[in-house]
């Protein structure tokens, strides 16, 4: 009778590891895959593969530093927004004057309002001016079935570049 119970605490204590081990990669791989869209991403705008990235932490996001030699090329940033269930990973590259250059939808979780990955879309915010939150917020375009997903973007990107621009 005690064989079994130790035998059925031990397939159980080892079947909680398997889950607990399965679940802390899954973060890992995550990151592993968004520093390779990032750099490679980079490594087009810059033209260069010979790029220093160095990480600078704000109060609310970290913001990494893209140079050469001792020359700044530029910043990104990995963030997130809400939309209407999840959050959604992206991330943003800008030039040495806070202009964005990139933007990018790393991971969107919802079953509606993925247009806002459409990379024709993103386009908007390249080089938009984020002086004036009403200046900004008509020369970036709605799209229907992406209401919460759209202003949220549109709140976390004109955040985020002010936030830069006050660092720099």
């Amino acid at each position: 009778m005690h064989f079994k119970t130790n035998i059925s605490k031990a397939a159980t204590l080892i079947v909680a590891a398997l889950l607990f081990f399965s679940f802390t990669s899954l973060g890992w791989d995550y990151n592993k895959e968004y520093n390779t869209i990032i750099h490679k991403s980079i490594t087009e705008i810059f033209n260069s593969s010979s790029l220093l990235v160095e990480e600078f932490i704000d109060t609310e996001e970290s913001f990494h530093v893209i140079k050469q030699k001792d020359v700044v090329l530029g910043y990104f940033v990995v963030a997130q927004a809400p939309s209407k269930f999840h959050q959604f990973d992206y991330y943003i590259i800008f030039n040495s004057e806070a202009e964005i250059l990139k933007i990018e939808i790393l991971q969107y979780r919802e079953n509606y309002g993925a247009e806002i990955c459409s990379k024709n879309w993103l386009a908007n915010f390249i080089k938009i001016s984020t002086n004036t939150y009403p200046e900004y917020n008509r020369r970036v375009d709605g799209i229907s079935g992406a209401t919460i997903s759209v202003n949220s973007i549109k709140r976390d990107v004109f955040k985020v570049s002010n936030m830069l621009k006050m660092k720099y």
